[in-house]
């Protein structure tokens, strides 16, 4: 009889976790008149402030959200593309692309926030622009995961030992893979067939439908874009929430007067960051319940 009462108790929870509904409780625009267009905004690990860039990924600001303060970090090519911070957010490692012969090379850069002095962390190379550079900040502590696309495959990274997976496939293309907060799980996309999470191993894959630009919202939730077009250009786009199982789907603004891309969480995972195609950019307050 106990047996029987705990696996109740164990499905009843279950159910619970992913019966949950996220609350969105408002949604303001960031920048006013005063800031220019910004593009694929990101949080810092303390909060304070978003990480901010163009939409070619040409340089890299720094937008206080207590004082309304916008700083330029770097005006470097490529310095917006998927920039690492610290965890104590004093220092960001981002990239800086040049070109030789039409021929695009990158390297990394550290960059102490405070004094705004840049070091060179390695030489311009070809294909390092997928890679996100996580072991490459030094804290003292141990080296963290890193997850990044080479050869069109997640590659899993750490200690520089290196892993290759290959979820869905080897024949498949791989984009967008992310680490969850726990570092227990995956969430990546697979080029024409949608938005998947997996173990940190790359088995029990999940589907979660389409789903662009995924990121993790906390361990149970991702969030990302269901961006719609003809062909050639850009119709519709909303900010989706995909439960971690996929069997919860929420579109959080359903407006048809935005086009909302490229969704970031807050650490705390009750704010959601994410810019319009006009560079517009909003704050969305979440509950759950």
């Amino acid at each position: 009889m106990k047996k029987i009462i705990f696996i109740f108790f164990a499905c009843g929870l279950a159910t619970l976790t992913y019966s949950q509904q996220i609350v969105v409780q408002s949604v303001k625009q960031v920048n006013g008149p005063e800031m220019k267009t910004k593009f694929y905004p990101q949080f810092t690990p303390d909060g304070t402030s978003l990480l901010l860039t163009s939409e070619n990924y040409q340089g890299l600001d720094s937008y206080d959200l207590a004082t309304k303060e916008l700083k330029t970090l770097t005006s470097d090519p490529g310095a917006g593309y998927q920039p690492v911070v610290s965890a104590d957010s004093k220092t960001i490692c981002f990239r800086k692309n040049s070109f030789v012969d039409n021929r695009k090379f990158t390297s990394f850069y550290s960059l102490d926030v405070e004094t705004k002095q840049a070091t060179q962390l390695t030489q311009p190379e070809r294909g390092a622009a997928l890679k996100r550079p996580q072991n490459l900040l030094r804290s003292g502590s141990a080296p963290v995961m890193t997850v990044y696309i080479e050869n069109q495959k997640i590659v899993l990274e750490k200690s520089g030992k290196k892993t290759v997976l290959t979820p869905n496939g080897k024949d498949q293309s791989y984009i967008w893979p992310q680490i969850s907060p726990d570092q227990k799980k995956l969430t990546y996309t697979v080029a024409g067939k949608g938005t998947f999470v997996c173990d940190i191993s790359g088995k029990n894959v999940v589907s979660l439908g389409k789903l662009g630009a995924p990121q993790w919202l906390n361990n149970n939730w991702v969030i990302g874009m269901d961006d719609r077009d003809d062909g050639h250009i850009l119709l519709s786009s909303d900010i989706i929430a995909v439960s971690v199982n996929g069997k919860v789907r929420q579109n959080l603004t359903q407006t048809s007067d935005r086009i909302e891309m490229y969704p970031a969480a807050s650490p705390a995972g009750d704010k959601i960051v994410f810019n319009t195609d006009k560079g517009d950019l909003y704050m969305m307050e979440i509950s759950f319940k």
